[in-house]
């Protein structure tokens, strides 16, 4: 990874955390005050106060020694005192080949850290704060900077990082791993639950205009087999669907699920806008193209199966205006 790939992908892992956080950011760059990627325990915004992590990410090619962290905290010492920001609650380095042994256990020495840090603060610190001059290590500062606790400082291992990443949506795509097996989907109840609605308002009045005698309710359908049959067969694909988009939201990048219901619509735009006898041939001949068309190489795309694409049919009737098996309805 490249310096940035590595903040990208240690934002990426603070998804896993972010139930322990009220946000996170990344700042890395220039102007970041010595902060790479942040987690507000509660809301900064119009507060002194707040409290937050920093995660900071060093990217070398050996394990991180001391020479390499001084500057880096100097800098949120300084810029703390400066009233920028708070002094953070936790400062973890990160780095891709871990911690050295030396700096591994002055973190581990709050004391002997601060006072090696004081030791180091000419020939690492005070040219290196800012772009702007020297900071001098003034009575001020020093007094502001020995009331700290710098057993705040500490570190994260690169393996846990990884174990912990694996559980985002973001590993598969990023370490081009196979997905984890997806989950079996449940049955579906008996009755027709609040999230089908719709969908099975347009199935309903497909098979109205299909049939001779009217057909508003379920329990209407259930009386002829072709309906009862075609309506279980589509409430089965549609919870096909469903876990496959829950599957995609715990396991892929946003908007891979909708991408592939894009794909489904653009499949079956012509039948969608045919003119049929009826709804119930065009439903019909929709979810049979769905059912056969070539769908773009992804992860997630060797996960699908007859019964999604199906059922994708009906998530769309179930949330897009557009997609209608009747006209006027």
């Amino acid at each position: 990874m490249s310096p940035d790939d590595w903040e990208e992908f240690i934002e990426e892992w603070m998804s896993y955390k972010s139930s322990s956080y009220y946000d996170f950011e990344r700042l890395g760059g220039a102007g970041d005050q010595g902060r790479d990627v942040v987690g507000y325990v509660d809301n900064p915004v119009g507060s002194n106060t707040y409290i937050w992590d920093n995660y900071q990410c060093k990217h070398y090619a050996a394990p991180l020694s001391p020479a390499k962290i001084w500057n880096e905290i100097a800098k949120i010492c300084y810029y703390s005192f400066m009233e920028e920001y708070p002094f953070p609650r936790k400062y973890y380095f990160i780095a891709p080949l871990g911690i050295g042994t030396k700096l591994a256990n002055l973190l581990k020495k709050p004391d002997k850290l601060k006072k090696q840090f004081f030791e180091n603060w000419d020939n690492y610190c005070r040219k290196n704060i800012t772009d702007i001059g020297e900071i001098e290590l003034t009575d001020e500062l020093k007094s502001y900077i020995q009331n700290l606790d710098f057993s705040a400082f500490d570190k994260i291992a690169t393996i846990k990082i990884i174990m912990e990443h694996s559980k985002t949506q973001f590993h598969v795509v990023r370490f081009g791993v196979q997905l984890p097996e997806r989950p079996i989907t449940p049955e579906i109840s008996k009755d027709v639950s609040e999230n089908e609605i719709t969908y099975v308002r347009k199935l309903l009045a497909a098979y109205d205009s299909h049939s001779e005698e009217e057909i508003t309710e379920v329990c209407q359908a259930n009386k002829f087999k072709v309906y009862k049959n075609h309506l279980q067969r589509s409430r089965e694909d549609f919870a096909n669907a469903e876990t496959l988009r829950n599957f995609s939201r715990d396991t892929m990048p946003n908007g891979s699920f909708g991408s592939i219901q894009k794909q489904l619509k653009n499949g079956i735009s012509d039948i969608l806008d045919s003119n049929y006898p009826n709804g119930f041939e065009k439903v019909k001949d929709a979810v049979s193209e769905a059912k056969k068309l070539q769908l773009p190489i992804t992860p997630l795309a060797s996960c699908i199966t007859v019964n999604d694409r199906g059922g994708i049919c009906h998530q769309l009737a179930n949330s897009d205006d557009e997609v209608m098996w009747c006209e006027n309805e």
